[in-house]
Formats: C-alpha cells, sequence, structure tokens
C-alpha cells in the first residue's frame, strides 16, 4: 500500500479506483451470465463523508458517520463497523479520525462514538458496552427511515465492532450481542483481575472470529491482547508489529518517530479482517490465514490463527 492514498485524509478522499463491470459469456442469455465476484475491498477507494449522525433515539452516546460519499456507487449494501475510543471518550472521536476515514473509503460505513464537532481528546471514561450496542440500533432505523441517504443501503445482518485500547473491551462485550458478525480488538484486551470492571470471563461470550492486534512488549495491551487470544474458543487471528507500540497504529509512529506506513499497516489489517469476516472475501481471508498469507510476509508483523 503506497503512501499516496493517506494523504487525502478527512473529509473528501480521492476517487473510487475501482470499477467493476459485469462478465459476459458469448451465446449466454443475460439472466444465466453469473456475476463477477466482488474485488477485495482494499483495492476500492471511495470518497467519503463525514457526516453528524441523525439523533433519532436516546442513545448512550452521541455518534459520527464516516462513510462512502455515493453509497449507489458500491457493490450491494454496505457493511456496518461501529468503532470505541481508547481511553473511553464518549464525547469526542477525534483519535481515530484517520483510521475511521480510511475504513470507510474502501466501502464500510464507520459508526464512531463521539459527537460530530467534539474535537477535545482530554476525556477518559470507563468501558460502557452500550455505547456500541446503541450503535448497531441506530444502524438498524437509519437503514429503515425515510430521509435518511443510507435508507435501504445498509446490510445490518454484516456488521461488525472494533475499538482501540479501553474502546476494545468495550467492542469485546459488545461482540456477545447476536447482531454483532465480527470483532476487533486493537490494542487491547480484559485484564486478569477485572480492572476497569470487566474481566476474561467475557471472553466466552463471543460467537463470532475475532482479531487481537497489538503493537508488542512496548504495548500496555501486549499481555491482555494475548491472553485473549489464547482463551478464546471461536476463530482467531493475533497480529502483533512490535515497532507500534501502544498507539503506533492510530498515530502512524515506528519505534516512537513518525512513520505513517505504520498507520497504512494498520488499515489494512482493519479493511482485510472485516472484508473478509463480513464480506467473505477469499483474497482477504488468505491475507491472514495460510503459510504464505499476505500480513505474514509484510516486515515487522508476526501472525497466528486458530479454530478456522
Amino acid at each position: 500500500m503506497g503512501h499516496a492514498w493517506l494523504k487525502p485524509a478527512l473529509v473528501a478522499a480521492v476517487t473510487v479506483l475501482v470499477a467493476v463491470t459485469a462478465a459476459t459469456v458469448p451465446g449466454a442469455p443475460e439472466a444465466e451470465v453469473a456475476a463477477p465476484p466482488a474485488p477485495p475491498a482494499a483495492s476500492v477507494f471511495h470518497p467519503v463523508v463525514r457526516e453528524p449522525a441523525a439523533r433519532t433515539g436516546d442513545y448512550a452516546a452521541e455518534y459520527t458517520v464516516y462513510r462512502p460519499a455515493d453509497p449507489d456507487r458500491s457493490r450491494g449494501r454496505l457493511p456496518v463497523v461501529v468503532f470505541g475510543n481508547g481511553a473511553c471518550r464518549h464525547t469526542s472521536n477525534d483519535e481515530l479520525l484517520t483510521l475511521e476515514t480510511l475504513l470507510a473509503a474502501h466501502g464500510f460505513v464507520v459508526v464512531a462514538v463521539g459527537g460530530f464537532d467534539e474535537p477535545a481528546l482530554t476525556e477518559n471514561g470507563s468501558p460502557e458496552p452500550k455505547v456500541i450496542l446503541d450503535a448497531i440500533t441506530w444502524a438498524e432505523r437509519e437503514n429503515d427511515r425515510r430521509g435518511s441517504a443510507l435508507r435501504t443501503r445498509l446490510d445490518t445482518r454484516r456488521i461488525g465492532v472494533a475499538g482501540h485500547s479501553c474502546g476494545g473491551i468495550e467492542a469485546l462485550v459488545a461482540g456477545a450481542d447476536p447482531r454483532v458478525k465480527s470483532v476487533l480488538s486493537l490494542d487491547s484486551g480484559f485484564f486478569a483481575d477485572g480492572t476497569l470492571g470487566y474481566g476474561r470471563e467475557n471472553l466466552r461470550k463471543l460467537h463470532t472470529p475475532v482479531l487481537f492486534a497489538d503493537g508488542g512488549p512496548a504495548d500496555v495491551a501486549y499481555p491482555n491482547s494475548g491472553a485473549g487470544y489464547d482463551l478464546v474458543t471461536v476463530p482467531a487471528v493475533r497480529v502483533t508489529d512490535p515497532a507500534a507500540g501502544h498507539t503506533g497504529f492510530v498515530y502512524g509512529r515506528r519505534d516512537g518517530n513518525p512513520d505513517p506506513s505504520v498507520r497504512e499497516e494498520a488499515v489494512r489489517v482493519l479493511v482485510d479482517w472485516f472484508d473478509f469476516t463480513l464480506n467473505g472475501n477469499r483474497t482477504a481471508r488468505g491475507y491472514f490465514l495460510g503459510a504464505g498469507c499476505g500480513l505474514c510476509t509484510t516486515s515487522g508483523w508476526t501472525v497466528t490463527a486458530k479454530n478456522f
């Protein structure tokens, strides 16, 4: 993944890189022609809109939505990913703004915890999994709401949850909800003594594939990430880049120094994980599984998997 695609950064990304055309078979009736497989999400790039979530209910938090600017240019209904913040910030979502924008650029609707116009990063909260679950409810309502730009454009059967650090604990707890189809824990995991109010017994409630991504021994969440991977009984992947530490994936820092390529690699992990587990894309599956998996050959990363 080259550095140039990171430059559009926020509200308006660049144009779509991949156009999908129907396959044709000479002499075959049109109705009998099978549609071609969807391209990997990592090869698709949409302009992105960042907007406040419509206030259609009494929720535990406010939300900001990152979505393809023209949902009609997407192939089929769009999968949804709900994202929780480090420090369990329930007011601002600016910490993950770039990651969420770029995930949306690859064909996902991201519902981020935190208000649209709240830039402060000073808030520190406690885990409230309800902020993740309410975001799922918001997406379900928005898919049915008249006047919504996303009306009938969301696939509420394909919902993933993710979170960074304390937000990852919220996502891991929310992953027990039957509406969730995939979980991603970013620099996160449960403490052995149940610090922050949720213990490792919650791992037994997971029912979907889960990915644990961490920044190695310099990441404060490293032992919790590893323990989570070891204890889950669902299909699971653990990926580690020791150069990232606790926030390198978020802020683009390698060994403490600015390096946007670390964030690019993290975005590829996010995109391919949800493309694999929500969209069933076999190319994305190969990024994590198999002796020659794509991430396995990326410098600095280690990958382990089980139960697939």
